[in-house]
């Protein structure tokens, strides 16, 4: 394919506008057409942002000059856009989570697999160069054994949220913010410690502001013997934070990239690293269009993606039950 890949962006709320705005600023694409189901929003959606509207879902895989579609869609509508896409020849960028259930991810895997189509979620996190730099510690050994890992994600949407918004719901959000936020911290986990193996679960309500739970804690055991902790949080102050810690040393990274600090066995505290700023998703969306251009494949694709729904679906079942779960083994 010698042009720039076409796509359309499917999906037009606040992240479909971000998914606009990385492709324009990663310049490796184009996008040819936009939709969503609510016609007044979509026209709004087209003006503003000066790209051609399709009045259904349909249309857009039809159309000859569509090449891929990027899915900004409710978390359950995942699966079936994502296998009708495969299906239709068009390659498919879904947010993340790739969908809610192993089984739905299962079939999004088989179909981008049958039709010969690029399947890309987008986890962006371990795109962080303050991630990439973590993991070059691990693997170098400047941290000694690791012996456990943690991360912190929150964001205060939860005091605010639309109740009518499917977000609010819990059957699209199942954990609260683990499905929205904490699901980008299990893809970097698995990024830098490798597979997770068992899950505990604890969440709670206490605000009854939403149908939401108000924070979530997950106890995490790796294959190769690690423990971790990851907390998501609606109610509490944006955070996105995670760390290593190793016997010569630990490592954060702070404020989503852009503070790396680490501490030796001999330091009293923390001393800050340099480290380089990336849009991560700009990034993954020009990993994205040369995945099309030249048959590559992504790093976060349908496998990966698979494998932290595995994760969330165990999270969920460790929850209800209050007892922990062992992670369904995905390949």
């Amino acid at each position: 394919m010698g042009e720039k890949p076409r796509l359309a962006v499917v999906g037009l709320g606040w992240w479909g506008g971000e998914l606009v705005k990385a492709v324009r600023a990663s310049g490796t694409a184009e996008i040819v057409a936009c939709f969503a189901r609510t016609v007044d929003s979509r026209k709004a959606f087209a003006a503003e942002q000066q790209i051609p509207e399709a009045d259904s879902y349909e249309s857009v895989l039809a159309d000859p000059d569509v090449d891929g579609v990027l899915l900004a869609t409710s978390h359950s509508s995942h699966a079936p856009l994502a296998v009708a896409a495969a299906g239709a020849g068009k390659h498919v960028f879904v947010e993340k989570p790739l969908t809610l259930t192993v089984e739905d991810a299962r079939r999004c895997v088989q179909a981008a697999a049958k039709a010969g189509v690029v399947l890309q979620v987008g986890h962006n996190k371990r795109r962080q160069p303050a991630n990439r730099r973590v993991k070059e510690m691990i693997d170098t050994g400047e941290l000694g054994r690791v012996v456990a890992v943690e991360a912190h994600h929150a964001g205060g949407r939860g005091l605010s949220i639309d109740p009518q918004s499917w977000r609010a719901d819990p059957a699209e959000s199942p954990l609260s913010g683990m499905t929205g936020m904490g699901v980008h911290q299990i893809d970097n986990m698995h990024y830098l410690i490798g597979p997770i193996k068992r899950v505990a679960a604890k969440s709670n309500s206490l605000l009854k502001r939403t149908r939401l739970d108000d924070a979530t804690v997950l106890v995490l055991e790796f294959e190769n013997g690690v423990v971790g902790s990851l907390v998501t949080s609606y109610v509490a102050p944006p955070t996105v934070r995670n760390g290593v810690i190793g016997t010569k040393a630990a490592v954060w990274n702070d404020l989503d990239g852009k503070r790396l600090s680490m501490q030796t066995i001999s330091e009293r505290e923390p001393q800050p690293l340099e480290v380089a700023q990336l849009d991560t998703v700009a990034d993954e969306l020009a990993e994205f269009a040369n995945c099309i251009t030249t048959g590559a494949t992504p790093e976060t694709g349908g496998r990966e993606g698979l494998r932290v729904v595995a994760v969330l679906e165990a999270a969920v079942a460790a929850a209800a039950s209050g007892q922990a779960v062992d992670v369904e083994d995905v390949g």
